[in-house]
This record gives C-alpha cells, structure tokens and sequence, in this order.
C-alpha cells in the first residue's frame, strides 16, 4: 500500500504541473480524481494505484501541448511516472502497475489491470460528463481559435466515448454524452 504521503506528494506535483500549463486543469484533474476514487471503492480495486494512475496519467501533457508533441504525451506522462515514482523508492511491480494505468488511459482492448480500466474511465468523465464538459469552457486556451477548440472538444468527446469500459461509468455517461453531443451538434461556425 502506497502511502498517503506519497499519493500527496504525487498530487501536489500533478496539480503543479497542471497549474504551470493548464493542460489538463487543475479541474479535471480533481474531477478524475474524485472518479477513480469513487470507482476503486465501487469495484474494490486498489485506491493507491488509481489515485496515482490518475494523478500521472496526463502529468506530461502540458509540456507536450507547449512543445507540440501533444500525440506524445503518454509516453512522455509514462516516462516521468516512472521517473518520479522510482526517485520516491517505491516497489518495481507498484510502478509498472502505475506506467501501465498511464500508457493504457486513452483505452485498451485488455487492459493489464482493473486498476487500469479505471483510469481510463475516470479519465473520460473530463469530457463527457456535463461536470468535465461545462468544467472545460472555464480553462479555454488563450492561443487556440475558438473552432479548433470545438473540433478538439468533439474529437474528445467521441475518443472518450469509445473507451468507456465500464458498465457502471457507461450507465452514468451515456445520457450524459447524449446531451453534449447534441449540444455540439448545434454548434455553427
């Protein structure tokens, strides 16, 4: 079991980062984590694991978006994780549990754990949970134009909607990403 004082040191570094580049927010990343909490209990996964799989997932994104390696950033999230959590000294088998949380978030055919799954699903409630939707419009990139951000939030909707797993994250998500896609349905340039 990881401790608390790790999992705070971890967050306190994730929500460093997202604040340096807002990408992601400080937002969605406590809204996933606030998920991937509330799911491990749920299906009784390991809480550590997910707290930490969420928390790292995207750590690297900022700096990928800013370098324009945004197609980059897992691997390079995956990279730090493992990076971090060795300097932290903790279990090999504990930080390639965590790597793969992070190189599998955006989806899996298998994923390599349930503690896995759940980080992918919490990861698609920053998109398609009116929460994540309307919580996004409150960071908008300063440099991107107004219709790349739609495409974006569309291409990201859609991504999300594909790699729910979960049958629990399903029932809740999908009247919820009904509403935003015909929300966005009406958007007209």
């Amino acid at each position: 079991m990881v401790s608390e004082k790790i999992i705070n040191e971890v967050k306190e570094f994730a929500i460093g980062e997202s604040k340096k580049y807002l990408s992601p927010t400080p937002f969605a990343v406590q809204l996933s984590l606030k998920k991937g909490i509330e799911l491990a209990k749920k299906l009784s996964a390991r809480g550590d694991i997910v707290a930490l799989g969420v928390l790292l997932m995207d750590c690297q994104l900022g700096v990928a978006v800013k370098e324009r390696r945004i197609k980059d950033h897992v691997d390079m999230s995956a990279e730090k994780t493992r990076e971090l959590l060795q300097a932290m000294d903790l279990d090999k088998s504990l930080i390639n549990m965590v790597v793969k949380c992070v190189k599998e978030h955006h989806g899996s055919e298998n994923f390599s754990s349930l503690e896995s799954e759940i980080c992918c699903n919490a990861d698609c409630y920053r998109f398609i949970s009116v929460n994540g939707f309307l919580g996004s419009f409150r960071y908008v990139y300063p440099e991107m134009d107004f219709h790349d951000f739609i495409t974006l939030i569309k291409e990201k909707v859609e991504e999300k909607c594909n790699a729910l797993s979960l049958d629990i994250c399903k029932k809740e998500l999908e009247p919820q990403y009904k509403a935003i896609k015909s929300l966005l349905e009406k958007y007209q340039d």
